[in-house]
């Protein structure tokens, strides 16, 4: 394809001495009307130009304005401008002046700007990304903002808002303001949202329900350069410009979403919980009780993040214990569930002295497969406490199949050591056929002394009608 240069011209630059020998073929096969070839040499550009994939050299200095001029002739135009884009963003440069990388393409502005008035949605969108990249607000500001006025498509007004902002906040207030207004489309509230802070304006309670209102943000916002995850974006950027309230505030809102439908808001809500833990240490106290109501909520990850904090964090492990210690059942047992996931040894004793109000760390004792199959079970000691609690727990009434699966899994962990559940496991032995005689088998050998009572009473249940687990385990002993 003609791309109106002289390729002699690009023959004659020293490429070798950059150690890219080979990017004048790269850039031919670039201007290749063989869509295969062209994006296979847009994936080497990469290779050549971007060192792992940021990294600025001097190969890329020289090669900038070869780029810009494929690009103002309509050769991947989209993919070369977001290339220069990041180029100017990289803050990674090698052999070079600080500042070389992003003067090289602000040099391109002549080719670059006149792109904002693309006739395609996508080129205008990432022309915004690169000439905003460029930071120079005298030459740029003016070209964006005007753009704004009579932009239409919601992912280029999007990005003009990152460029403006990112060129000039306080002049960039105004189109702020009129992008939070109701009726604009998600992604421009979204995006407006996002650059609050950076324009200086207060954050109010206003703007903390439109934000849960408008999550999940990372599927509303649309593909863009300038972010991937919005949420955790907005919670940076709040205490990046020292509104940790705020960040705190719109964290805690989201955290507290309800209802089936809103599952997605409180997954992104734990992702920017996660954003303001790894900020503010000093808050992941406060946002333990609202994390540890939603570790069974699924997707949300929270019982990881959790688990992570406390890995790293004395005051959440020490924390954790507390909560786990305390009068309220439900949050004590999300505590502990946390604890015995974990195998911190606290757990142990904490789930003997309230096993019957503990569900959910009973349940944590042991990891399951598909059909509530146990896996494997937690390596628990056989606290004698905790053994005595189990055996009076198994017998209780109310105790349907699937708490006696986990109770019965801790004593087959146990093995001989829980030898003395023998005249407990005999008594619910006729209400769970199925899962007591492996567990019999188990624990026996630790009480020798009830052996023959377990033969007969297993020998009793091989008889009945569905005995094959009794008989099984009848031929273990044998």
């Amino acid at each position: 394809m003609d791309v109106g240069w002289d390729w002699g011209e690009l023959h004659r630059v020293p490429w070798e001495r950059c150690g890219v020998g080979e990017l004048p073929g790269v850039l031919r096969a670039l201007a290749s009307s063989d869509v295969d070839t062209s994006q296979e040499a847009l994936e080497e550009l990469y290779g050549l130009l971007l060192d792992l994939g940021s990294t600025v050299t001097p190969a890329t200095i020289q090669a900038v304005p070869w780029i810009a001029r494929l690009c103002a002739a309509g050769l991947r135009t989209s993919a070369l401008l977001f290339f220069l884009g990041s180029v100017a963003a990289s803050e990674e440069e090698k052999d070079i002046p600080s500042g070389t990388a992003r003067a090289s393409v602000s040099a391109q502005m002549p080719l670059l700007q006149p792109l904002l008035g693309h006739h395609d949605a996508e080129v205008r969108q990432l022309a915004v990304w690169a000439v905003a990249q460029c930071r120079s607000p005298e030459n740029s500001w003016e070209a964006l903002a005007a753009c704004w006025e009579v932009e239409e498509e919601p992912s280029v007004r999007r990005d003009l808002l990152f460029g403006c902002v990112l060129l000039d906040a306080l002049s960039a207030r105004r189109l702020v303001a009129t992008a939070l207004t109701a009726g604009q489309p998600d992604e421009v509230r979204l995006a407006a949202l996002v650059v609050v802070p950076d324009t200086g304006l207060p954050w109010t309670a206003e703007l903390t329900a439109a934000t849960v209102f408008l999550l999940p943000a990372s599927g509303r916002i649309g593909q863009t350069p300038w972010l991937t995850d919005p949420f955790p974006a907005l919670v940076e950027r709040l205490v990046e410009r020292g509104r940790p309230g705020d960040a705190m505030e719109v964290v805690t809102a989201a955290l507290r979403a309800e209802g089936e439908d809103r599952a997605d808001v409180r997954k992104e809500a734990v992702w920017g919980a996660t954003t303001l833990g790894e900020h503010r240490p000093e808050v992941r106290l406060r946002l333990l009780p609202l994390l540890l109501a939603l570790v069974d909520d699924p997707g949300t990850a929270a019982d990881r993040l959790v688990s992570a904090w406390r890995k790293e964090d004395g005051a959440v492990a020490r924390e954790l214990v507390h909560l786990a210690s305390g009068d309220d059942d439900v949050l004590a047992d999300r505590a502990l569930s946390v604890l015995i996931a974990a195998d911190v040894p606290e757990a142990t004793p904490l789930l003997a002295r309230h096993l019957p109000d503990r569900p959910r760390a009973l349940a944590a004792t042991v990891v399951s497969e598909a059909r509530g199959r146990i896996r494997y079970v937690r390596p628990l000691a056989c606290d004698p406490a905790l053994l005595e609690a189990v055996r009076a727990r198994l017998v209780a009434d109310g105790v349907g199949e699937e708490e006696a699966g986990y109770l019965l899994g801790l004593l087959a962990h146990w093995g001989p050591q829980a030898g003395t559940a023998i005249p407990e496991l005999l008594a619910v032995l006729p209400r769970f056929p199925r899962q007591v005689p492996e567990v019999l088998a188990g624990v026996v050998a630790g009480a020798e002394g009830h052996r023959e009572a377990v033969l007969d009473a297993l020998q009793a249940a091989a008889d009945r009608q569905g005995g094959q687990a009794a008989a099984a385990a009848l031929r273990r002993l044998a």
